[in-house]
Order: structure tokens, then sequence, then C-alpha cells
């Protein structure tokens, strides 16, 4: 499975398994109810007799069953892609708990507060990962955090008939859990997004210096967990298949080769700015992006000498250029690949409004605000002109490859 299609951005690699294996889930069970209509498990087994409970349980029991299950096959499947053996028993203990409460709610027994205590449970130890950041937020435990809320609202809101003053407090309660919940995920999603781009340097240039001894490839990724910074940046890889051939690696190197020279006029961002460069955000960061209006629909195609963006770093008083961006005119229009998969081209999704500032924040679930719209920006390609690891077409610039152009070659941006 390509790590870089659209439908694997956002998902950490070691939560895969327990992708599939929820994805799995409706057919198992679906087997389970064919082989008992058709006798072929013993009508007095125990798989019959819930399967019996099931068909006779109200609407809210059957969908708790789905929610408990759903959660019980993730958590037994998450071992598979932590080496860590004390948090796989966890993963699988619980994982076991949730498969026995939903067998216990279709028997007919208690099960409201057992259920409760396991999911609330649950979900701290997952904010407390999240929040703490030993782990970033992905669209599995973003999606499985929703599950499990879901569930505690079953758990939570009492039948019709009960006393309005319970009433009134479970739901406000429900509603506390799930913004608490939501607001964690987030600030974890935009921690990590940060952390990608200003982690400490120590950590950074050991990365960097791993990186480094592997070799230095052209078609790699320039962070670590790139999975959670493409997610919130609601990035769309263009897909790819198969090798680079030797004339799209040579393509790939001409147009590195060419971009590095094209822009060395641009190391001086005064010039950028007299050329009609203007900043898209704050003057100060290891990505600060300059945008050329003009470039942007002069209708030439990777220009070397007119891209359509520039990168700089600055801090310090000072500013380095590291790389350009080029971008199509038009949403939808795939950007040539002369280099094949090694120059990959991505686009992103934007949330807009009309009402102000005119634009929304991914969610803390992985969608776009009420009342906005999904947009999608025109295609647009890095290629980095410093050295780096991983090479001119990385995802992201190393950020301790960036400090040191900053140190190095820094240029003031007052004069």
């Amino acid at each position: 499975m390509n790590p870089d299609s659209p439908f694997l951005i956002g998902i950490a690699p070691e939560h895969r398994p327990a992708l599939l294996a929820a994805f799995a889930l409706p057919l198992v069970l679906w087997i389970g109810a064919l082989l008992v209509e058709t006798g072929r498990v013993p009508a007095g087994g125990r798989i019959a007799a819930a399967y019996r409970s099931y068909r006779a349980a109200p609407v809210t029991l059957k969908w708790l069953t789905w929610l408990l299950l759903t959660s019980a096959v993730v958590h037994l499947t998450l071992p598979l892609g932590h080496s860590d053996g004390g948090t796989g028993l966890l993963f699988v203990g619980s994982g076991i708990a949730y498969g026995w409460l939903a067998l216990r709610a279709l028997a007919g027994r208690p099960w409201r507060l057992y259920t409760a205590l396991l999911l609330v449970a649950t979900l701290v130890a997952y904010l407390v990962v999240a929040g703490t950041g030993q782990e970033e937020p992905d669209h599995v435990g973003i999606a499985t955090a929703l599950v499990e809320l879901s569930a505690l609202g079953l758990c939570m809101i009492p039948a019709p008939g009960g006393r309005r003053a319970v009433r009134g407090l479970a739901s406000s309660g429900f509603v506390t859990v799930t913004v608490v919940v939501g607001a964690v995920i987030w600030v974890g999603m935009f921690a990590a997004h940060e952390a990608e781009h200003g982690a400490e340097d120590g950590q950074a240039l050991a990365a960097s210096a791993h990186a480094h001894d592997g070799g230095h490839g052209s078609g790699g990724h320039g962070h670590g967990h790139g999975f959670t910074a493409r997610a919130q940046a609601g990035v769309i890889m263009r897909p790819v298949a198969g090798a680079a051939t030797e004339a799209q690696e040579k393509g790939a190197a001409e147009l590195a080769e060419a971009t590095a020279k094209g822009v060395r006029k641009y190391r001086d961002l005064h010039a950028a700015q007299r050329d009609g460069y203007r900043a898209a955000q704050p003057l100060q960061g290891l990505g600060v992006h300059f945008d050329n209006k003009a470039y942007q629909s002069d209708d030439r195609i990777l220009d070397p000498e007119r891209p359509e963006q520039l990168v700089y770093a600055i801090g310090g008083g000072k500013a380095v250029l590291l790389g350009a961006v080029f971008q199509m005119q038009t949403a939808g229009v795939p950007g040539p690949a002369v280099g094949g998969p090694i120059t990959r081209w991505h686009a992103h999704n934007v949330c807009v409004t009309i009402a102000p500032p005119g634009f929304g924040v991914v969610s803390p679930f992985g969608t776009c605000p009420s009342l906005t719209l999904t947009a999608t920006t025109p295609e647009m390609m890095h290629v980095w002109t410093i050295e780096q690891p991983d090479g001119p077409y990385a995802d992201d610039v190393d950020p301790v490859w960036a400090r040191r152009e900053l140190a190095k070659h820094g240029r003031a941006l007052v004069r």
C-alpha cells in the first residue's frame, strides 16, 4: 500500500493494521451471522445466543454493540504496530474488556457503569499520550476517540422518562467531555505540526546526522512524523507508481540545478521584494513563503527564474533563501512530472467561509467546521536549493539544516 496515497495521508504507519481490522469487522460479523442463519453454528452456543440477543435488542443497544466492538478490534490490533510490550498489553487488555462489555450488554446484564469507566479511562489515557507529545494524534486515533465518545454518550444519557435534572447534568457532562477531548486533540495536532519546524536543536541535530549517515535521497520526506503535519495542512499528494526511470532522474536533477541557478539572485530578500514577492505570513520562522501574484498568472510553468513562490528562513534579524515553489494556475490541473515519482506535486484542502475572517481551520476531528466549504488549491511542488539530507524534492526542509543555513548565510533584513 503506497504510504503517500491520499487515503493514507494523516494515518500513522503503526496504526494501519488497526484501521484494516476496523474495516474488516463488518465483514467478519456478517459471515458470523450467515453461519448462524444457515445452521452451521450450534444453535445453543454463545455465538448464536449473542446473535439472537443482538437481533432482539433496541436500536441504541445495537449501536452500542457496534461501537464497543469497533473499539475492541482497534485496541486488539494496535500492538501489531507498537514495539512497547507494556503498552501492547494495555491495548490487548482494553480490547478484551470492550468485547466482554459488548457481550454483557447484549446478554441483558448491567453494563452502563463498567462501560463508562472503561471509556473514560481509555480517553484520558489517549489525551495524556497525545497532550504530552508521546504520540501524535492521527486519523485512526481521532476516529477511535470519536467512536468511544459516541459510546460514552450512550452510557451517560439516560433513557427518556428519567428525572429532568439528571438528564440535564448528563447532557452537559457529555458536551463538556466532547469539548475537552476535541480541544486536547486539536492542540496536540497543532503542537505536532509546529514541532516539525521547531524541534529542539539537539534532537533535530541527532535526527539530521542519522539521516545524513543514511545517504542523500531525492525523493524522501523532510520530517519524521509527516502524517500529522501533512494532514493538519490538508495536504493531498498526487499518487505515483513505480520507480523513476533514468530519464526522469536526469530531468529531476536538471530541474533542481536550473532552479538553484535561477533563484540565486533572490538570496537577497530585498531583491525578491523588488520583483514583487510578498510575504504570505509573519516574517519569522524556518519556512516563510513569499508569493508573486504576477508570476502565478503568467502562463509560465516550471520557469526556474520566475517561480510562483520563494521560501526563506527568517530569524534574528536575518533571512536566507531555502528554495522555491512552483505552482499551477488552475486547481485540478496536474503539474508536469518531469522527474516522475521524484518530482511530487501536491495540493491543499482549505476551509473557506463567507464570514470573517474568510477561512476556517481544520476541526479537531479532521474536517472543515460547519458553515465552511472545502476548496482545493492548485498543485504545487517544492524545490529546495540548499543541501539537506533528503534532497531538493523533500516534503519539507530539514530544520537543522535550515538553522545552519540561516546562521552561516543569513543576510540582514534591515540595511
